[in-house]
């Protein structure tokens, strides 16, 4: 009770300042204005950030016991708040925001409130401020969509109040609690369509306060290093990737980090299909995940979980390699470092990064299987593991090799792709196997350990590679302004065409379904598509789905049909295409 009743009035109290601060903004014209680089298309109120900071502040004022840091952190979140406050009424250069920033985390910093990662004072003190100046400004580039940056605040700080609970630290998981509390409260009128914006008083605040959760009292990861420095971050994984991935792609296309624009991780997920509340809900998932992973890493220990936080790391990174193939800047000549230019022409990148992930993967299946054979007794078996694992990497890297899986491009990956692949993993396991039994006759070793790790390579690498090909495909497609497309055909043809709609953007069309004249699949679905009648509907058809083309998926119809198909859609004026007769040929084969 002592920590639900704060969340509670923080959130029925950011729910009333809400609906006052919404109507003084209106008032006094302090709104966001529609530009070409922002992503609203209205007038909504600005600074819903100073309810947020006022729910906060006006709660953790009621609750007895206070310690000197949460009200320093506290006051330095107010302080930040005013300043994000100056920048939403006038808006103030980004190096003020910047120096005001340093300041006041240099000031927690030095009030003892740090990241305990050294020894060193000193050096605790710079990681901490730049630290809290990251996480300030990474929510700041956050608020880039409805109900984002609220809510991976909310999920990142229930997390943090969870870790309060195991560390026995109350005190911080009131303070969590009430932050918690005062974002559910906004976010009843920030989830999208927002009917207001936290502007920055509310994404310095957030930052800042989140931030500084993590430093808060002295049990703050208490379980070593590793808890100090991962655990954090993986709170916090979606605003530290996105200010990475921003910073990256914008550095590479030669333009100013602190420009504006519509290249947010957010931006990409709705231009690769999914509607602005499905990629917020997708962000707000994806920090749920992460913030669990790191509860069991904290939990258990990293020996029991470092598979998990691996394949984390790699999803995000394969998530990342997909969003930097979307083109979402225009052409303007700017120049751009010599290096990144060199960086970006170079030929073996996608082979580069295809051995970088092939190589975690391996270990992480290694490291699993072991985990699996040898759970109760794994320190003793970590020596094996540690004499082994070169020889199994380097066997496995070079039978994917031989076998050609680096020549394959993954977002088409097939059947034809995994059998090759399985047949490279088994070469690989029997190398590594033979390589042992030459070189230490196989002792300290389990045949079942092999197995294992097999099977487990098989998923892992599989997974990888299916996964380019699953998000392409999974993903609606192309959103606003795409064509409507109906594909006449629904056999193989009909599915390779469907696939490259939705693999190739360019395109620009959005399947709605099929037709095609064998009754049988008639009411049937097609990779998630229905087959919505035959030729002798499709007048209906056309204007009921408000199709813009029809794409002919197969070139052996009758000179009926074919009339047929041409005259009704010449009557009801959509074009008719034909697809390339190199698909069927493709199918026939």
């Amino acid at each position: 009770m002592a920590i639900a009743w704060p969340a509670v009035a923080a959130c029925g109290l950011a729910v009333m300042l809400t609906v006052i601060i919404k109507r003084v903004a209106l008032a006094a014209d302090i709104v966001a204005v529609p530009k070409a680089d922002r992503w609203h298309r209205g007038r909504i109120p600005l600074l819903g950030g100073v309810a947020i900071a006022g729910a906060v502040l006006m709660v953790a004022a009621l609750v007895p016991g206070r310690s000197g840091q949460a009200w320093l952190l506290i006051a330095a979140s107010m302080m930040l708040a005013i300043v994000g406050l100056v920048d939403d009424v006038r808006p103030i250069r980004p190096q003020t925001k910047l120096v005001a920033q340093v300041l006041v985390a240099s000031a927690l910093a030095g009030s003892g409130l740090t990241l305990g990662l050294t020894r060193v004072m000193a050096l605790d003190q710079l990681i901490t401020v730049v630290w809290l100046v990251g996480l300030s400004n990474a929510f700041n580039l956050l608020d880039n969509m409805d109900g984002l940056a609220a809510g991976i605040g909310f999920i990142a700080s229930a997390f943090r109040l969870v870790f309060f609970l195991q560390d026995g630290n109350i005190e911080g998981a009131i303070l969590a609690g009430i932050l918690c509390g005062a974002l559910a409260g906004f976010l009843v009128f920030n989830f999208q369509p927002a009917s207001i914006f936290m502007g920055d008083t509310g994404s310095l605040f957030i930052g800042l306060m989140v931030g500084g959760l993590n430093v808060l009292g002295p049990l703050a990861y208490s379980r070593g290093t590793f808890s100090v420095l991962v655990l954090p971050v993986l709170m916090l994984l979606v605003p530290l990737f996105d200010t990475t991935f921003v910073t990256i792609a914008r550095t590479i296309a030669g333009r100013s980090v602190a420009q504006g624009g519509r290249d947010h991780t957010s931006h990409r997920l709705v231009a690769m299909g999914l509607s602005e509340r499905g990629a917020v809900l997708m962000l707000w998932g994806i920090a749920a995940l992460s913030g669990m992973v790191a509860v069991l890493s904290y939990r258990y220990g990293l020996p029991y979980t470092v598979t998990l936080v691996g394949l984390l790391v790699v999803g995000v990174l394969v998530l990342a390699i997909q969003l930097g193939r979307l083109r979402v800047y225009p052409e303007t000549g700017q120049d751009v470092p010599r290096f990144v230019t060199a960086l970006a022409d170079f030929q073996f990148k996608r082979q580069v990064a295809t051995v970088v992930i092939d190589a975690v993967l391996i270990v992480l299946a290694y490291y699993t299987a072991y985990l699996l054979r040898f759970e109760g007794n794994l320190e003793r078996e970590l020596p094996a593991f540690s004499r082994s694992l070169l020889i199994v990497l380097a066997c496995q890297l070079a039978a994917l090799a031989l076998f050609r899986t680096y020549q394959d491009l993954w977002r088409f990956a097939g059947l034809h792709d995994m059998v090759n692949l399985l047949k490279a993993t088994s070469v690989g396991a029997a190398a590594a196997v033979l390589a042992l039994v030459s070189l230490e006759r196989f002792q300290g070793y389990s045949r079942a350990l092999f197995v294992i790790h097999w099977l487990l390579l098989i998923a892992f690498l599989g997974g990888s590679r299916l996964s380019f090909r699953a998000l392409g495909e999974l993903l609606p497609g192309p959103g606003h302004g795409a064509r409507r497309t109906l594909i006449y055909g629904a056999g193989a043809g009909g599915v390779i065409v469907l696939r490259e709609a939705r693999t190739n953007r360019a395109l620009d069309w959005h399947v709605v379904g099929f037709v095609d004249d064998d009754r049988e699949l008639q009411r049937t679905s097609v990779q998630g598509l229905p087959v919505l009648g035959g030729l002798d509907q499709l007048a209906r058809l056309l204007a009921e789905q408000g199709i813009e083309q029809v794409v002919v998926s197969t070139s052996a119809l009758d000179a009926e049909r074919r009339a047929g198909l041409r005259r009704q859609c010449a009557e009801a004026g959509i074009p008719l295409v034909q697809a390339s007769l190199q698909f069927e040929a493709d199918t026939r084969a």
